[in-house]
């Protein structure tokens, strides 16, 4: 029995499914190798044979066309929205659920819900578009030196270019980058056009991600809208989840105080501003490794 690896993409995971039904392969595991996540593939069952499938663009797209044919476009947007949450065994997951759709022997098979198959992969993909709906509310802007408006994010399942359609539509004139600073990877808008960009050194980007100007005036107006005596830290916690703060300006503030306009705001300036230090200014530049791929 195998487990098989490739390289973490949905193309790549179509390829594999492709193979195992054209070389009729005794599956064990389906393994993604993740270039961010040193040692992704180590942990395989000790008693499965690796075996590495490449991606195949004409493999994934015979796939693709199959499942449209046999289920319709929602549900590959289904599964493609379950395959983002990177959940271990995810790939098994829709792998079942390919296998008894092809099987071809229950023909309202491909939209029950309530199938053994399709009712894990409803429930993730539901985790996948509140993750999306969050970072959509979650997105800050800093603008580099050379213009481009940059957003660092770190969102829990693999959705940066689940944003792109919304910020194209909102700024179909600008030029701007979202980058996933954990898989070091974004997407970038410029000339009317949104490409696939690779990180090479994220540190980089965390440099430029606000600028003074930017943080700003998002720690002005918020301290200037807060009302202090509407303050609910727990209902803004539940609202506004702690792991997404790390990149929100209006969330920087004191190490004593978890609101702006808390106990520390008497320590403001004339400019409204807590006593945190803000964000360094743009130093160092854009400093993107374009891998270009159009979406």
């Amino acid at each position: 029995m195998l487990a098989i690896h490739y390289d973490s993409s949905f193309d790549g995971f179509l390829s594999v499914v492709f193979e195992i039904y054209r070389q009729h392969l005794d599956v064990g595991d389906i393994v993604p190798v993740r270039p961010y996540a040193a040692g992704s593939a180590a942990a395989t069952d000790l008693f499965l044979q690796p075996f590495r499938i490449e991606t195949d663009v004409e493999s994934a797209r015979r796939l693709r066309r199959a499942i449209l044919n046999a289920a319709g476009e929602d549900i590959m947007n289904l599964l493609d929205c379950a395959f983002r949450s990177e959940e271990p065994g995810v790939e098994m997951k829709i792998f079942a659920y390919l296998r008894k759709l092809f099987a071809g022997d229950n023909r309202g098979y491909a939209r029950n819900p309530t199938s053994e198959e399709m009712l894990p992969l409803f429930t993730i993909a539901r985790s996948v578009r509140r993750e999306q709906g969050f970072m959509l509310g979650a997105v800050r802007f800093a603008k580099a030196p050379d213009g481009m408006y940059i957003s660092a994010i770190e969102p829990k399942y693999n959705v940066v270019d689940m944003l792109a359609p919304h910020f194209r539509s909102r700024f179909p004139n600008g030029r701007w980058a979202i980058v996933d600073m954990v898989r070091r990877f974004g997407v970038c808008y410029e000339g009317g056009r949104t490409q696939l960009v690779s990180v090479a050194d994220p540190e980089a980007i965390a440099g430029i991600e606000r600028s003074d100007e930017f943080a700003r005036m998002w720690k002005s107006y918020y301290d200037s809208m807060a009302i202090k005596e509407r303050l609910n830290p727990e209902l803004l916690k539940r609202c506004l989840p702690v792991r997404y703060w790390k990149h929100l300006p209006e969330r920087q503030v004191d190490a004593s105080s978890l609101t702006i306009g808390g106990r520390n705001s008497e320590k403001r300036g004339a400019d409204g501003l807590g006593g945190a230090d803000l964000p360094s200014a743009v130093a160092r530049g854009r400093s993107l490794a374009l891998a270009h791929a159009g979406v």
